[in-house]
């Protein structure tokens, strides 16, 4: 079967995020099974980063696409076509943020390149990719006896994340901003489902809240991870390390960060003097900077390592994995990684919906407040205990969330199921 992926995120090596990194693992386990064309979006400087997506035995068809990177002349075209998306988000009631990746010009390139790769299932990945789903949609209606099948993987509803956004904001005008900005994703949501045969909620919770706001023909898969890349070798070294890894242009990673830096690492330090808290991804040591004089950070038991490729070691060594997320939507591929490899995990609801609950206890799932300081000491001084959880988490994975089981699911509703 020939199966087309589009993508708004070069899958490369060095992505950066949990989102793109599961595209990635995506592309390896589909490519397995099926001849794959990766219709990326490819930002200024990443061209030479093609070959990595290659390697997975997929080929590519690459879109150029301008972001904040641009300069010269090129950073005109990316002001006008920002502005131009903003006229359309007004006439149209979508998300500004979904109106940027929508142009004539790049609709007309995806068409193109389905056009001449001439798939029999074509993946759109990410809710914000929705009006080329629709394109893509009228372009198959118009072809004669066309048997393509459109696959719109949600990854997040939009409308969630602003919604807890505006119940969290004291500020009644941004609280109104948010509300405003959930609307317009509400909007969008429900008129994609009409442009997709199916649409993928990675979580049953979504698939709910998905549902009752009209969305329709639904359908629950989830992201995974690769648990033939990635054992579980848990085995701390002394003293207590506690590691958090988030791409910090993300919102909720910021968030988690501030809450873990600013309120609940003075009550550990506290409580346990040779406690080390070790942020990690793209963006890190620049937060830390504006938080911390980064003389001090060495006194108060901080560290910021930025981008780290391989995080095997840090998974290791470190004893807790803590992800205090107030916000956000999906799943949250940090927590299924920190689950396969192994380690104990504490987090906030939104961190563990879709993965696991208190009943499986698999992980420590407490409150954006001071109890999830509370959570992580007692977590941290009973490491025998997070040893157990860490094993019947592992074995979620294995059983819930590999990409083995979940693109056999993709295959099925491919072929029409």
């Amino acid at each position: 079967m020939k199966v087309m992926v589009l993508t708004p995120y070069l899958p490369h090596r060095r992505i950066g995020h949990g989102g793109g990194a599961s595209v990635r693992d995506l592309l390896t386990w589909l490519a397995k099974l099926h001849e794959v064309q990766v219709a990326a979006l490819v930002r200024p400087g990443e061209e030479s980063l093609i070959g990595q997506v290659e390697e997975l035995g997929v080929s590519v068809a690459p879109v150029k696409f301008l972001d904040r990177r641009a300069d010269g002349p090129a950073r005109l075209t990316l002001l006008s076509d920002r502005a131009l998306a903003w006229a359309r988000s007004l006439r149209s009631g979508y998300p500004w943020y979904v109106e940027k990746y929508w142009s004539p010009d790049l609709s007309r390139q995806i068409l193109s390149i389905a056009e001449r790769f001439a798939p029999d299932a074509v993946q759109v990945e990410y809710l914000q990719l929705a009006l080329l789903a629709r394109d893509l949609r009228r372009w198959r209606d118009n072809r004669t006896s066309s048997t393509v099948r459109l696959i719109l993987n949600s990854h997040e509803l939009g409308s969630l994340p602003r919604d807890r956004r505006a119940l969290r904001t004291v500020n009644p005008v941004a609280a109104f901003a948010a509300r405003r900005e959930a609307r317009a994703w509400v909007r969008l949501q429900i008129d994609a489902t009409g442009w997709a045969d199916r649409t993928l909620c990675v979580t049953p919770e979504d698939h709910t809240l998905y549902r009752s706001m009209g969305g329709k023909n639904l359908v629950t898969v989830p992201l995974g991870m690769d648990l033939e890349r990635i054992g579980a070798d848990w085995s701390p070294g002394p003293g207590h390390r506690f590691l958090f890894v988030g791409s910090f242009n993300h919102r909720p990673n910021r968030l988690a960060a501030e809450f873990l830096v600013d309120s609940m690492w003075q009550d550990v330090i506290q409580a346990l003097p040779d406690s080390k808290l070790i942020l990690v991804g793209r963006g890190s040591r620049e937060f830390l900077r504006r938080r911390v004089e980064e003389a001090q950070w060495a006194v108060r038991g901080l560290d910021a390592l930025g981008f780290v490729d391989d995080l095997t070691g840090l998974f290791r060594e470190c004893h807790l994995f803590v992800a205090p997320l107030p916000e956000g939507g999906g799943i949250k591929i940090k927590i299924l990684e920190a689950m396969a490899r192994g380690i104990p995990v504490v987090t906030t609801p939104v961190g563990a919906e879709g993965i696991t609950c208190p009943e499986d206890d698999a992980v420590v799932i407490a409150p954006f407040d001071n109890r999830f300081a509370t959570a992580v000491l007692t977590a941290a001084r009973d490491p025998e205990t997070g040893r157990n959880r860490a094993r019947r988490a592992r074995k979620i994975m294995e059983d819930r969330f590999s990409w083995a089981a979940i693109t056999e699911q993709l295959t099925a509703i491919y072929e029409g199921e």
